[in-house]
């Protein structure tokens, strides 16, 4: 029975392992979120700007990762593309195959936010004769940056959670630890619990600092 009641002393022993183990996964997340809003907004200049070829090319990237599950994405690129030369150790991978599949999802994002900017908008802009990359740069991005924020966010809050399948390519984030913890003491509560106190404080912090990011950013409609 001593062995079933939730043991405090040993989470508290366990306790320095699950931090590196957090502590590596925010890094991870800071990382691939990063990257993974660059090739948001990369993609979506691609789109709009309707560059020849590369736009093809971004249509089949993001068609590729959206339909297609994470796990095996990282499969593939950790022990698929080694048979053919293309080698990265674990965490290099895992920042990698997450980065690309966050993009793919901002890429979305973006192009919505776009897509439904108001039409006297762009047409007062063109009447003023600007040119295309002008309209883009000065009016059309940072006009859909400030309305996209919360759908941004959500991507960024699942590319921290999915950082957890990281696990299954070996690499020591916060799931990775405690799974290891799991198999050497049999103590499952705990790191469980552990788990989910540690992606919800992550979690609701980043979604804190989004909130208040969203609310700086809107301050100018709302005069």
């Amino acid at each position: 029975m001593n062995n079933i009641a939730f043991d405090w002393h040993y989470l508290w022993g366990a306790t320095p392992l699950l931090l590196m183990g957090l502590k590596l996964t925010v890094e991870l997340a800071l990382v691939c979120i990063a990257c993974s809003v660059a090739i948001g907004y990369l993609g979506v200049t691609v789109l709009f700007l309707e560059i020849p070829v590369l736009r093809r090319v971004v249509r089949a990237y993001v068609a590729a990762i959206r339909n297609t599950p994470l796990l095996v994405q990282m499969f593939f690129f950790y022990f698929g593309l080694p048979e053919i030369g293309i080698r990265a150790d674990a965490t290099l991978s895992g920042i990698i195959v997450l980065s690309i599949w966050g993009g793919a999802y901002q890429i979305e994002n973006l192009r919505g936010a776009v897509n439904n900017l108001p039409k006297p908008l762009l047409e007062s802009a063109r009447a003023l004769g600007l040119h295309r990359a002008r309209i883009y740069g000065f009016i059309v991005l940072p006009v859909a940056t400030r309305t996209v924020i919360p759908a941004m966010m959500n991507t960024a809050v699942s590319t921290t959670k999915n950082s957890a399948l990281l696990t299954a390519i070996g690499v020591p984030e916060l799931t990775y630890v405690a799974m290891d913890n799991i198999a050497s003491s049999a103590r499952g509560m705990e790191n469980f619990f552990a788990l989910f106190v540690g992606y919800l404080t992550v979690v609701l912090a980043m979604s804190g600092l989004a909130m208040l990011l969203e609310i700086r950013l809107g301050r100018g409609f709302a005069k």
